[in-house]
This record gives structure tokens, sequence and C-alpha cells, in this order.
């Protein structure tokens, strides 16, 4: 019988509750490593999985035979960690946002081609059942014609959702501070970027106006709202950002509700939430010939949609899978878009792609 894929995380933070699902009782994978600097964080996570190692040195934890690493970390180390995993023999999986420039993002995937390994970039929303079913919606022609994209997220009161330590914020609005990419936009719009490119491929040029808030928990990049077009369908895309801070949002995780709409020339597609539980109505709803189909029955659980995005690339490195979702270069692809959104609201015009 072949060993099982020795996988270690590093970074074990708040989102290590929802990456580590999809390793749990999985028959070909184990949690053989956990890495993670805060060292109350590290005796907690190892008395959760007292079967793998644990050490607050990355480097000694690369030196104990991994197959896959998994990196959780703050943006800025992500380059250099996946740089040394591949160095150490073994595939990625990194968190999004992927990197904090292009320039990295190339380096990451130039290592992982040659080092022969594969490089995931890891971002699960693409595996959200209602929007998933969405999207086979839209290829069935359930619309029609692909016309207009919106997408809509609204941050609120935090103290109210899942308990994140306020260390994994600190960095964070640091960075947004120094205009490295700030919570809203680059963090968590990344999911938003990833569902549109997912949903209808290259962008053509776009605009963005993105203002800068401060409150007590540090600067937010929002209000923000982001417009433009794809190449292929030549669907326009709008994106509106918001805060609410003192707004109560029903919701099992973070702070934040999404929604997003497509617009054929024959009907209408709309998915009401993914993380929050704000209103109460079906997930997805079709709307064509002057009627609505409710869809009731939809996994709506978005922690589910993280073992989901692992169990996936699992099958990939076991060959049952032949294409991997989200790859390097898609993870590229996510940050040269954000990029024209940064350029186009310092310089106040459209960019083009």
């Amino acid at each position: 019988m072949a060993r099982k894929l020795r996988v270690g995380l590093v970074g074990l933070g708040r989102v290590f509750d929802l990456n580590v699902r999809g390793y749990l009782d999985h028959p070909e994978a184990e949690i053989a490593a956990l890495c993670e600097a805060d060292p109350a964080m590290l005796a907690q996570r190892s008395a959760q999985h007292p079967g793998a190692r644990a050490t607050r040195s990355f480097q000694e934890m690369l030196g104990w035979d991994l197959d896959l690493i998994e990196i959780l970390t703050p943006h800025p180390l992500h380059e250099a960690m996946t740089l040394a995993a591949f160095r150490a023999g073994a595939h990625v999986s990194v968190q999004k946002p992927m990197a904090m420039s292009l320039a990295e993002c190339d380096s990451m995937i130039a290592a992982g081609h040659a080092a022969g390994k594969r490089l995931k970039l890891f971002e699960n929303f693409v595996f959200y059942p209602p929007l998933v079913r969405a999207r086979e919606l839209l290829r069935e022609g359930a619309i029609g014609k692909p016309l207009h994209f919106r997408m809509k997220v609204v941050m609120a009161d935090r103290s109210q959702a899942w308990h994140v330590p306020p260390a994994a914020s600190v960095w964070r609005h640091e960075l947004a501070a120094q205009g490295r990419g700030g919570p809203m936009i680059f963090d968590h719009g990344h999911h938003m970027m990833a569902v549109a490119l997912w949903l209808f491929g290259d962008v053509r040029d776009g605009y963005a106006r993105i203002e800068s808030t401060e409150s007590p928990a540090g600067i937010y990049d929002a209000p923000a709202t982001l417009t433009w077009r794809h190449r292929d369908p030549p669907v326009h895309g709008m994106w509106d950002v918001s805060l609410a801070l003192k707004m109560t949002l029903r919701t099992d995780y973070y702070a934040d509700a999404e929604r997003f709409e497509i617009q054929g020339d024959e009907g209408i597609l709309t998915v009401t939430r993914c993380s929050d539980r704000m209103i109460d109505e079906p997930v997805l709803t079709l709307y064509r010939g002057g009627e609505v189909r409710a869809f009731h029955n939809l996994d709506s659980d978005w922690a589910g949609s993280f073992p989901r995005s692992t169990r996936q690339f699992l099958d990939v490195l076991a060959g049952r899978a032949s294409q991997q979702l989200l790859t390097g270069e898609e993870g590229r692809r996510v940050i040269e878009l954000y990029d024209l959104f940064v350029r186009s609201n310092a310089e106040a015009r459209a960019i083009a792609l």
C-alpha cells in the first residue's frame, strides 16, 4: 500500500480551521507537520492534531520529507516560502492573494516548473456550490447571452461575527497604510476578482475609484466602485465595496456579505450570499420567461467550499483529475487585474489590460 501524502501546514491562525478540513479523514493524505511562530497557537493546534510534528521553524519543517506544503501565512511571506518549499521537493498550495506583485508571481511559477512540482492558488469561492451551479446554468444558456455582471461586498460589525484574533488584522491594516494592498480590494477582493475571471475570462479594460477610510482598527480601502469589460464574451462588470461597521450581520464566519448578479438578454441569475446569512431567501435564483426559479437544495455552507478546493487538488496529485483548477498562472491573472484597478484609481482614468 502506498504511503499517504504527507502534508505540512504553515500559518495556523483563523483560516487554518477552514483549510484543514480538506485533509481531515482523507484516505490518501495526512497532516504530518504544523508550523507556527506563535507558541500558544502552535500548542493549541498540536493538541488538535496530535499525530503531526510541530515546530516554530519553517526551515526545520522543510526537512521533514513532506509531499505538499500549505502556506497560510501573510501575503508578503508567500514568495520566499513557496520557493523554499519547491527547493525542498514539495508541491505547494498557497493562500490567496498569491503574492504581492506580478514579479513575485512569476518567480513562484518559474520555480514550480523548474522543480517539476505543482503550484496551487488556494481560492475557495469558485468551489462554492451556488456559484458553481450558476456557472453551469450560464453555460447552458439559461439566461441567454450574458451582458452584465454585478458583485457587491459589505463589511459589517466584526465584533458580532466569527472571532478573528486581532493580530490577524494588524498586519493587513499596516499593508493598507503603506499602500501595499488593503483588506477589502486586495485581500477579500481576491475572491471577487477570481470569480469574475472564472465566469467570463480575461478583462479588456477597467476603471476604479477607491477611497480610504480610517477606523479604530486601521485603514480600509473602501468604499470603492470598480468597473470593467471582459474580452469574450464582452460582459460589462461592476463591483461595489462598502463599509457598514455598525451594522449587525448574521453570519457563521467573517463579517462580510457578498452578492452576485448575472444579467443576460433572456434572464437574470442571482447568488444572494456566500459567507453570510444576511437575508433569508433562496441562495440561487433564476429569472426567465417572467417566472422565478428558486434553488433551495444547494449546499450553501460557505465553509464547505474549502475542502472541495483542497480535494480537487489532491485528485490532481493522485492522477484522478487531469485539469488543475486555480494554477499559479490563474493566481497571477488576479494580481494583474488588481494592478489595473490600482493604476486606474491613481490616474483617474480607464486602463487597458
